[in-house]
């Protein structure tokens, strides 16, 4: 009789433990959500938007930094193509955390294509900052890929002085570095300039902007070495690469690239290429020119396409992976509302909100191209 007492009573003892345990985890997951990172880039929204999309819906998911976000306009792809995309990228996103990205997509999603920025490749060690790693992971579900990803990044910065929090653990538990944001009064201001639509990021207050660059003649013989880390980093992600069922494409959209960015990119391209991979780089002039780009009209600063240039670089893109990676067309299919949905937002929205913008920069483009 005493035994069987003493059973019921750990018995007890343990469910109460387990209880206990379950909703110390339950308030930890709470205020890691409520009291995470927020920057202007709102990678946040970008993230839960992704994490919100049906499974198994989306078929094209392009990785990389901010040139990421304002290169192609999601919405368009589809209106006009069919392309069922998503941009899950965000401002300065960490070259060495596109394997980790990638893991994380195919727990929900079965894409028939990944296109990847190489532009990230470029940075070394010295140039990844705390604030680029807390824009995904901080925003990343805890699981064992956000958790070997956060080794990699730490084992990545090891030696640097940027700000990267050598044990990790405030990018697993970001409470730890967030618990002074109880406060209202702390709680980091959003910007009400920027708008989401499947992973493009309408930051109106600069995407209607024109700036005139100054590309380089580009030239393959410019070579020169990216960090052993990040060599290191883009060879492991060709690794994964080729052990998943998703077809890869890497991209080099346009930009004015200086003499050392230009070799760095050469440097990237040889070691893709030789792997077996298709890179597209839009670095020479007569393939900035194929997509229609003008250097008075297409750029808002040095490093972004402005929605004029987006437009027609999207209007490319999206007919070659179509054409080129069997990706199919989604108009038509309830499943993909959704696309048509964000695209007539984004028509109402220029016809609106960022109208006077849009006129100032398509005056621009007239006087231009006249």
């Amino acid at each position: 009789m005493a035994r069987r007492k003493g059973k019921k009573l750990f018995t007890k003892n343990a469910l109460k433990a387990l209880l206990f345990l379950c909703i110390i985890a339950a308030i930890t997951l709470f205020f890691n959500h409520v009291l995470g990172f927020a920057d202007a880039e709102h990678t946040e929204t970008i993230m839960n938007e992704f994490y919100e999309q049906e499974e198994n819906s989306v078929d094209v998911i392009y990785f990389g930094s901010s040139a990421t976000q304002r290169a192609f306009v999601q919405p368009v792809a589809f209106h006009n193509d069919g392309i069922a995309g998503y941009s899950l990228a965000c401002g300065s996103q960490p070259f060495v955390l596109t394997k980790y990205i990638m893991e994380e997509a195919l727990k929900t999603q079965k894409p028939k294509l990944f296109i990847v920025e190489v532009r990230g490749a470029c940075k070394p060690p010295e140039e990844l900052w705390d604030v680029a790693v807390r824009r995904l992971l901080d925003n990343m579900k805890l699981s064992s890929t956000k958790i070997d990803a956060v080794r990699d990044v730490v084992e990545y910065a090891e030696g640097t002085d940027t700000g990267i929090d050598e044990t990790g653990l405030s990018y697993i538990f970001p409470l730890l570095k967030y618990h002074g944001r109880w406060n209202p009064s702390k709680q980091p201001k959003y910007f009400t300039n920027i708008d989401y639509y499947k992973g493009y990021t309408m930051d109106w207050g600069v995407c209607f902007k024109c700036t005139e660059i100054h590309p380089l003649v580009y030239t393959e013989d410019n070579i020169m070495p990216i960090h052993e880390k990040t060599e290191k980093a883009l060879i492991e992600l060709l690794d994964y690469c080729d052990t998943i069922d998703t077809k890869v494409l890497f991209v080099v959209s346009p930009y004015e690239a200086s003499e050392k960015g230009m070799g760095k990119i050469n440097y990237a391209k040889n070691i893709i290429e030789s792997r077996g991979y298709e890179v597209l780089n839009f670095l020479p002039a007569e393939q900035r020119e194929m997509l229609g780009l003008n250097d008075k009209d297409s750029y808002y600063n040095r490093e972004h396409l402005n929605y004029n240039g987006s437009l027609m670089y999207t209007d490319y893109l999206s007919k070659y992976i179509k054409e080129n990676y069997g990706v199919p067309d989604r108009r038509g299919d309830s499943k993909y509302d959704s696309w048509e949905e964000q695209y007539d937002r984004l028509v109402e929205n220029l016809d609106t909100r960022y109208f006077v913008n849009y006129i100032d920069m398509m005056e621009i483009v007239n006087q231009v191209r006249r």
